[in-house]
């Protein structure tokens, strides 16, 4: 007998996910370098990663310095020029890059297999002896200004770029990675030379490897090519977030006649290894990272100011940020924000539904097994344990922990992090325009392009 399907209520869900986490192994290098390896011998490819644990974080006074010698890596290394090395991995039908984030540098290699000995030789000239030529420094600098001047175009990078100020102030992690056009005009070959001298050191890496990897084999080529690699890690500086002054407060970067504003509402946030972090991000995915989140349903969804609204934690080796984007029309920007605010109003006053909890518990697990499909994706979470220091079966344990988090653990962990009162405006938009209505939500100041406060 056929069964009528009620289509009003949406189906049950299903048992959830029991995928566990691959195992992978840890090795160790004669002079101490970590090497992490996932194996899976159903396809005969290798991804490798050699990772650098000092990033723009490290730059010193001079903002865009590692990725500015990251991006020259394969720019001459060894006895090779940038064309050579460009050839020779097309060659072998590899791929090798390399790129610098706030923590960490990480130079990424993707071959088959049965070309790793030829492509592990063309890695250690680009990671051990790059020559960083002068006239590949001038064409980096000409186009890094040239990116950096395109990205000031586009309102959500400048007003992320604020609010990081207003968020670190001076310290690292308040600098864009791609610099400021100042110090790109000063980092020359000698500057980059010093860097990787300083930072590309034995004790300051670690190797990643996933797929067909056969270890004896594998181990002895990393002795061949690195296993004179020598030098200690260096020894980072720590800093804490800027203390918040007079918040909640608004500040906007003026761009005269912008038909639109992007927003960017935020505070401190908590460090990669924070007790708090697993907690974090299940309350943040609720409150706005993942499309029926509250606050995409109601920027989006309710209200149609915006195509899309998020909420985002960058959780880093020291503390980094939370914070709330959206792009909006500049007629709709005070009535945005104020939702904005009402959003972290409702989500640290009382605790989230059993019914919002169960859907978004479902989601992060179940979006975790997705992640773990391929050998790639696994060694992804596999460098984040070794990147952030993280106990071996972190992930093997994730699931059961967002499983056990209660209402009351994500309501403690919102009244400390996403209070109304902990918060900073940010809004990239035309300030004659939008400024008077602000005014009425909180204290509001001008600054232009560069940080610098302005009258308008």
């Amino acid at each position: 007998m056929s069964q009528t399907i009620d289509r009003t209520r949406p189906p049950k869900p299903g048992k959830q996910s029991q995928m566990l986490f691959p195992t992978f192994a840890l090795h160790t290098m004669k002079n101490g370098i970590p090497v992490y390896v996932v194996e899976n011998h159903a396809q005969p490819y290798i991804s490798l990663q050699i990772v650098i644990r000092s990033g723009a974080s490290s730059d010193g006074e001079l903002p865009g310095l590692a990725e500015f010698t990251s991006n020259l890596l394969l720019s001459g290394a060894g006895k090779m020029s940038a064309q050579e090395l460009a050839e020779e991995i097309d060659y072998l039908g590899a791929s090798l890059d390399a790129s610098a984030g706030r923590d960490e540098t990480t130079i990424g290699l993707g071959v088959l297999s049965g070309f790793l000995p030829r492509a592990l030789s063309i890695m250690a000239d680009v990671v051990l002896r790059p020559t960083f030529p002068a006239d590949e420094v001038q064409r980096e600098r000409k186009q890094s200004i040239a990116a950096l001047k395109q990205h000031r175009s586009d309102p959500a990078y400048l007003a992320s770029v604020q609010f990081r100020r207003e968020i670190h102030g001076d310290a690292p992690y308040g600098r864009e990675i791609d610099g400021n056009e100042d110090s790109l005009r000063k980092i020359n070959r000698a500057e980059c030379s010093r860097y990787h001298q300083t930072y590309f050191t034995a004790g300051n890496a670690f190797f990643v490897a996933a797929g067909d990897v056969q270890v004896p084999e594998f181990l002895e080529m990393l002795e061949e090519h690195f296993g004179q690699w020598g030098g200690d890690r260096p020894e980072r500086m720590s800093f804490a977030p800027v203390p918040g002054t007079g918040l909640p407060r608004i500040v906007i970067v003026d761009r005269p006649d912008s038909v639109q504003s992007a927003l960017r509402v935020g505070a401190p946030g908590l460090a990669r290894r924070d007790p708090d972090y697993i907690a974090m991000i299940t309350i943040n995915t609720l409150f706005g990272g993942y499309f029926n989140s509250r606050i995409n349903n109601n920027l989006r969804e309710r209200n149609g100011y915006t195509y899309g609204a998020r909420s985002l934690v960058d959780s880093l080796l020291m503390p980094g940020t939370i914070s709330v984007a959206a792009s909006v029309g500049t007629g709709v920007t005070e009535a945005a924000l104020r939702e904005i605010f009402n959003e972290l109003e409702s989500i640290t006053a009382e605790p989230v539904s059993e019914t919002e909890l169960e859907m978004v518990k479902s989601y992060i697990i179940g979006s975790q097994a997705l992640q773990i499909e391929t050998p790639g994706q696994v060694a992804s979470f596999v460098r984040a344990i070794a990147l952030f220091g993280l106990p071996h079966d972190y992930y093997q344990r994730f699931p059961a922990e967002v499983r056990e988090l209660t209402r009351e653990q994500l309501l403690d962990v919102a009244r400390r992090y996403m209070r109304p009162d902990r918060m900073v405006g940010v809004i990239a938009g035309d300030a004659r325009t939008i400024r008077e209505k602000l005014e009425d939500i909180c204290p509001v100041k001008v600054v232009n392009e560069r940080g610098e406060e302005i009258t308008v």
